[in-house]
């Protein structure tokens, strides 16, 4: 995107980054899913403390959610210990139903589980949220077709999360 081979991107970026100009779309929290037997399951919400003794299924170190997720344990002073590392949301959200642990991935995960026997609780103690944005090289005006696509991935974006999320 810098080099000009790309107009904009699409992610969660660190605000420490260089040379980005930055408009928000959508914000969402991390959340716990499990499955549909799990003793998580009817509670309102789940605690990160609670999370201690589970066998945790996390998004590989590559993931940008995976740091918020390390977050949350070293903030609630509780070991990160993964019993599975995966990829992709949808591989955690199949390990999930499955039985074979729990997951805490954002908000929008909330869809892809949406036709399995997986529920998405709001992780509370602390609750850890993050932006994504549309970014572009700062100094480089935005086109025309480029700001009719940020609107369209707003919208689309915004339905996906949860409203106490977004």
């Amino acid at each position: 995107m810098r080099s000009g081979k790309a107009d904009c991107g699409l992610g969660t970026f660190s605000p420490a980054e260089d040379g980005i100009e930055r408009v928000a779309l959508v914000r969402d929290s991390l959340m716990l899913f499990c499955d549909d037997r799990s003793m998580f399951a009817n509670a309102a919400t789940a605690r990160w403390r609670d999370l201690a003794d589970q066998p945790l299924i996390t998004l590989t170190r590559d993931s940008g959610i995976r740091l918020l997720v390390e977050i949350g344990f070293e903030t609630s002073e509780i070991p990160l210990k993964p019993a599975f590392e995966v990829s992709q949301v949808t591989t955690a959200l199949a390990l999930v139903e499955a039985g074979l642990g729990v997951a805490v991935l954002p908000a929008y995960a909330l869809a892809a589980a949406r036709h399995r026997k997986v529920v998405g609780k709001p992780l509370v103690e602390p609750n850890i949220a993050r932006e994504v944005a549309m970014i572009h090289a700062t100094g480089r005006s935005v086109s025309p077709a480029t700001q009719a696509f940020v609107a369209v991935v707003r919208r689309y974006a915004q339905r996906l999360i949860p409203r106490e999320n977004g």
